[in-house]
C-alpha cells in the first residue's frame, strides 16, 4: 500500500492502550497492562484473537450509551426522527447539535480506536515469523477491511482527517493536520484494494462476522459510488480534489458491483423479513457482512430496542418493550409521511410488504400480562397526514424483531438483544449496481433494469403457495421501466428497502439530496400540531463537526480547522 507519514492521532485515540484481547484465558498468566503488541502477538493464536477483539469493538458503533454515536447518522433525515422534544438524539434529529456535542466526540473517537487497533494487527502480523504468508495476508486482509470500513464512515461524516496507518509509540504530537478528502480515499482504496487480491480473503461465506472476498468488493463498489455522487453532488468541496472523473467512478464502481452480482452467490431471500429474523442472521443467502450480537452478556446490544410499536399496558408490572418480541421503546420512530413512500394513499392495498414488516400501524393492546389484540390506527382515527404527539409515538419501527411474531415475549434483556447490524447485503448490491448504472450511461441499461427490479419483485411477496406475486397482481406497484429511473427514484426505491440499517443520512449527504427528501417529509408547512421539521442547513450539515475538544488540543490550527460554519 502506499504509505502515508505517521501522524499521531489526538488524547483520546492516543491514550488508548491496543485492547485486542478478547479472552479471559489470555489475561490469566499477566495484568492486562504488561501486554503490548510487541508480547502479545506472537503466534497464529493470539493473531486472531487479535483480529476478533478489532471486530468485537466496532459493536460499540452502535450501542446505546449516554452519548451514542449510533445517532448521529440515524437520525435527522426523512425516514427516522425522535418523538421527544430535547436530548442528545433531539439534537441530531433537529439539527440543533454543536462542536461540543458528546456523540460527535464519541462518533470521531470510537472509529479511529477500531483503526488504532486494526494498525497494531497489521504491524504484528509483518513481524510474526511463525505463521504462513497465506495466514498473514488474510489477518492483513481483514484488518485493512475493517480500517476501510471506519475511515469510511468517517470521511463522510468529517470530510478531511488525519490518517495513521501504523501503531502509535512514544509521545503525541497534537500538531497533525486534516488531510484533503482525495487522500483520505485513497488510503481507504488501498486497504479495499489489497483485501480484494486473490487469495487475501476467502470466497466462501464466511457465517462467524469475519469479512470475505465479497463484503470487501461491496464496499469498494459502495467507496467507488460515494466519491462519484458525492464529487458530482458538490455539496462538500473536498470531493472536487478527487482526480478521476464522476464517470470513471461510477464506472469503477459499477464494475466492482457487478463482479459482486454476478460471481458471489449470495441472492435475495423469497420473503424480504426473512432477513432481519434472528434466527436467520449469520447464515441467510442475502447477507454479506455482519457485525456480530449475542445473548451473552455484555455481548447484546439494545440498540433494536429504541424502535418497535407501541404497546398499552405492561406485562408483570415491567413496561411491554422489555420482554415482548415485537415491541421496543419507540425513542425512534419514522417520520409519519414516510409511510407514503410505500403507498399512495392509507387506504391503498399493501401491494409493498415491505412497509407491512418495517412500518407499525397499529398498536399491541397487552391484556393480562399478554400481547392480546392489535388495535389498527392508519386510516380510523389517526393518519400521517394529519397527525398529533400521540400518532407521532404510535410511528414505531418494527423492522428489528427479537422473536417471531408480536404475540410472543421473549428472555432478551432490554440491554442484551442480539440482532446483528448487518452492514452489507445483496439488496444494497443490486440498487447500488442499477444506481452505479444508470449514472455512467446517462441512462439505465437492461442489466440495471433487471437488478432494480429484482429487489421490486422481492417486495410483492409470496402469494399463498409459496409463488412470487407477480407484477399483473399489483396494479399500483409496478417494476420499473427505463422512462422511471432518476436519481430520486433510485433513493426512495433505497430508503423503501434500506430504510433503518444505518444508510439514510449516508445516502443523502452523498447525493446532495437532504433538502429534497426533508422538503417532503418534514418541511413546516407539511406539520400540524407537532413539529417534525429540522433545522438543516445546506451550508454546514452536510458535515459534521469536528469534535471541540480535539480543535482545542491541537498545535496545528492552520492545517487542523473546524468545518465550515459551525
Amino acid at each position: 500500500m502506499k504509505h502515508f507519514k505517521k501522524y499521531p492521532i489526538l488524547p483520546a485515540l492516543g491514550m488508548l492502550l491496543m485492547g485486542t484481547v478478547s479472552c479471559s484465558k489470555f489475561l490469566e498468566e499477566k495484568p492486562e497492562t504488561q501486554y503490548t503488541a510487541d508480547n502479545f502477538f506472537v503466534n497464529k493464536t493470539t493473531l486472531d484473537a487479535g483480529v476478533v477483539g478489532m471486530y468485537s469493538s466496532v459493536k460499540d458503533l452502535f450501542g446505546v450509551y449516554t452519548n451514542t454515536p449510533l445517532f448521529m447518522t440515524e437520525l435527522g433525515t426523512d425516514e427516522g426522527m425522535f418523538k421527544g422534544t430535547s436530548g442528545v438524539r433531539y439534537n441530531f434529529d433537529r439539527h440543533t447539535f454543536t462542536p461540543s456535542e458528546g456523540a460527535i466526540y464519541e462518533y470521531w473517537t470510537r472509529h479511529f480506536q477500531i483503526a488504532a487497533r486494526a494498525n497494531a494487527i497489521i504491524a504484528a502480523a509483518n513481524k510474526v515469523t511463525s505463521i504462513s504468508d497465506a495466514d498473514r495476508r488474510t489477518i492483513i486482509g481483514e484488518a485493512r477491511f475493517l480500517r476501510a470500513y471506519v475511515y469510511f464512515r468517517l470521511v463522510q461524516a468529517f470530510g478531511e482527517l488525519p490518517i495513521i496507518d501504523e501503531p502509535i509509540t512514544g509521545a503525541f504530537d497534537y500538531g497533525l493536520p486534516r488531510l484533503p478528502i482525495a487522500q483520505v480515499y485513497d488510503f481507504i482504496v488501498a486497504d479495499l484494494q489489497y483485501a480484494t487480491e486473490t487469495g487475501v480473503l476467502t470466497r466462501q461465506k464466511t457465517n462467524n462476522g469475519h469479512a470475505n472476498h465479497w463484503a470487501a468488493k461491496s464496499l469498494l463498489g459502495k467507496v467507488y459510488l460515494t466519491m462519484a455522487s458525492s464529487k458530482e453532488a458538490a455539496k462538500v468541496p473536498g470531493y472536487a480534489g478527487i482526480t478521476q472523473t464522476t464517470n470513471e467512478l461510477y464506472s469503477l464502481a459499477w464494475t466492482a458491483l457487478k463482479d459482486v452480482k454476478d460471481n458471489s452467490g449470495a441472492t435475495l431471500l423469497p420473503v424480504y423479513g426473512d432477513v432481519f429474523k434472528i434466527e436467520n442472521k449469520n447464515v441467510n443467502a442475502e447477507s454479506i457482512f455482519e457485525l456480530q450480537f449475542s445473548t451473552v452478556v455484555p455481548y447484546g446490544t439494545q440498540w433494536t430496542k429504541e424502535y418497535g410499536m407501541i404497546a398499552s399496558g405492561s406485562i408483570n408490572g415491567n413496561p411491554a418493550y422489555y420482554t415482548n418480541a415485537l415491541i421496543g421503546q419507540c425513542n425512534l420512530v419514522y417520520v409519519p409521511k414516510f409511510y407514503k413512500y410505500y403507498k399512495p394513499t392509507v387506504r391503498s392495498v399493501d401491494y409493498d410488504k415491505r412497509r407491512v414488516w418495517n412500518l407499525s400501524d397499529s398498536l399491541v393492546n397487552v391484556v393480562n400480562n399478554v400481547p392480546s389484540t392489535l388495535t389498527f390506527i392508519w386510516g380510523t382515527t389517526f393518519s400521517p397526514d394529519s397527525y398529533n404527539q400521540t400518532v407521532l409515538g404510535r410511528c414505531g419501527v418494527t423492522k428489528y424483531r427479537w422473536g417471531n411474531s408480536w404475540r410472543e415475549t421473549s428472555p432478551y434483556l432490554y440491554s442484551n438483544a442480539p440482532n446483528n447490524v448487518i452492514v452489507l447485503r445483496f439488496a444494497d448490491v443490486l440498487l447500488m449496481f442499477a444506481e452505479a448504472d444508470y449514472k455512467k450511461n446517462g441512462t439505465i441499461s437492461q442489466e440495471g433494469l433487471d437488478a432494480i427490479n429484482r429487489v421490486r419483485q422481492r417486495a410483492r411477496g409470496l402469494d399463498a403457495g409459496g409463488n412470487p406475486i407477480p407484477e399483473s397482481a399489483t396494479p399500483t406497484f409496478k417494476n420499473y421501466v427505463a422512462s422511471d429511473i432518476n436519481i430520486n427514484e433510485i433513493l426512495m426505491e433505497r430508503a423503501r428497502e434500506l430504510c433503518f440499517e444505518f444508510q439514510r443520512w449516508y445516502d443523502l449527504a452523498r447525493t446532495g439530496k437532504f433538502e429534497y427528501f426533508l422538503e417532503l417529509t418534514r418541511s413546516a408547512s407539511f406539520t400540524t400540531i407537532v413539529n417534525t421539521s429540522t433545522s438543516f442547513n445546506a451550508s454546514k450539515h452536510y458535515l459534521f463537526p469536528i469534535p471541540q475538544s480535539e480543535l482545542d488540543l491541537s498545535t496545528n490550527k492552520a492545517e487542523f480547522k473546524q468545518n465550515p460554519n459551525y
